[in-house]
């Protein structure tokens, strides 16, 4: 009798093993299912805009982290001003495109990325740069170099697409928020210093590059002194694109000095009345989710600042962790410390 319970309890447990086998594996295919539908439902602007809707009131109550206040289904013109609500600071994330050859509209790699931030309250300005070769995690794709983010956001229907994903990479990697972006591209660039009259630099010491690229896939040599130098839209635009010789590093030194340089000069001339004017010229080169009005806002704010008092940050090699690099990594790969970056951007913004 003993031996028959025993035997007949010994098959019950193994029915709910299975049963519980079962359940389980039912449910992670559920999960998995559910996960892989859920992702594909996000690339379909109504399935997004709810979602949005939905995750909206929960991250105004606090209850789930805010991921890119980008204001979606408001005009652009409102959305550095909902932004910006209890917080003086303005974030805009510059962007220089690396626009060369027949390729999709747009679907470009970024070659210069930048955020220009102004105080509200105090008038002071900085200019964060961080390397185009760090990589990150990128919504969506998992980790790739930060440049790439733009191309997979045009080309892979990302909502609001290549600068809705370089900014949402931004803002969840190093939390920095954002509430707007200006791209422009090597021609945009180069009409902008045109128009300027070109600008004066002060080069702190010579620039060599014997593999510096031509716009039809070759390579040249150019030089630099070091010295002042008065300089044209193609002499400046190779200032801030060259590495070679040097790194990426001091290359987004040089670019902000030359914005820097731009800005005084542009001042210098009293441009800001012909804004509106400049913008429509440069419509082809010249890409931003703000309105005219609120860009004028922003050069308002912007001639408040001393140019000679604008901090310079950059994400250099004492915030790099070289312990992460793995055989066959590519040399310009760049493998950021978070702690320290993380330190870095807290002192910067947040201070």
């Amino acid at each position: 009798m003993r031996d028959k319970t025993t035997r007949h309890s010994g098959c019950r447990s193994l029915s709910i093993a299975l049963i519980a086998s079962l359940t389980m594996t039912l449910c992670t295919i559920a999960g998995v299912a559910s996960g892989y539908l859920f992702y594909e439902l996000i690339e379909i602007p109504y399935f997004y805009n709810l979602f949005r809707t939905l995750v909206h009131p929960l991250e105004a109550s606090g209850l789930l982290p805010a991921v890119g206040p980008r204001f979606e289904n408001v005009p652009p013109e409102q959305a550095a001003e909902l932004g910006t609500q209890g917080n003086p600071r303005l974030n805009v994330l510059l962007v220089g495109l690396d626009r060369r050859g027949e390729v999709q509209h747009r679907s470009f790699r970024t070659d210069t990325i930048m955020i220009a931030s102004l105080h509200a309250d105090t008038k002071e300005a900085l200019l964060f740069s961080i390397p185009r070769d760090l990589y990150v995690e990128v919504p969506g794709h998992g980790k790739q170099r930060i440049n790439i983010a733009h191309v997979l956001g045009e080309t892979q229907n990302y909502p609001g697409g290549g600068p809705a994903l370089l900014m949402d990479t931004i803002q969840q990697d190093f939390g920095i928020p954002l509430h707007g972006y200006v791209m422009i591209d090597f021609q945009g660039f180069r009409e902008t210093v045109d128009l300027l009259g070109g600008v004066d630099i002060y080069v702190d010491k010579e620039i060599w590059d014997n593999h510096y690229p031509d716009d039809h896939g070759g390579e040249i040599t150019i030089h630099i002194p070091a010295g002042q130098q008065h300089m044209d839209s193609e002499a400046l635009l190779v200032y801030c694109r060259t590495r070679h010789g040097s790194d990426d590093f001091d290359r987004m030194t040089r670019q902000q000095k030359a914005l820097v340089a731009l800005g005084k000069k542009a001042l210098s001339l009293q441009m800001l009345p012909r804004l509106p004017e400049l913008l429509q010229t440069m419509s082809h080169t010249f890409y931003t989710d703000l309105s005219p009005t609120t860009l004028i806002q922003l050069v308002n704010m912007a001639a408040q600042v001393d140019p000679d008092n604008v901090r310079p940050v950059v994400i250099d090699r004492s915030h790099l962790d070289p312990s992460q690099r793995q055989p066959g990594d590519e040399p310009s790969l760049l493998y950021p410390d978070w702690d320290k970056v993380h330190a870095l951007v807290d002192e910067a913004f947040y201070d």
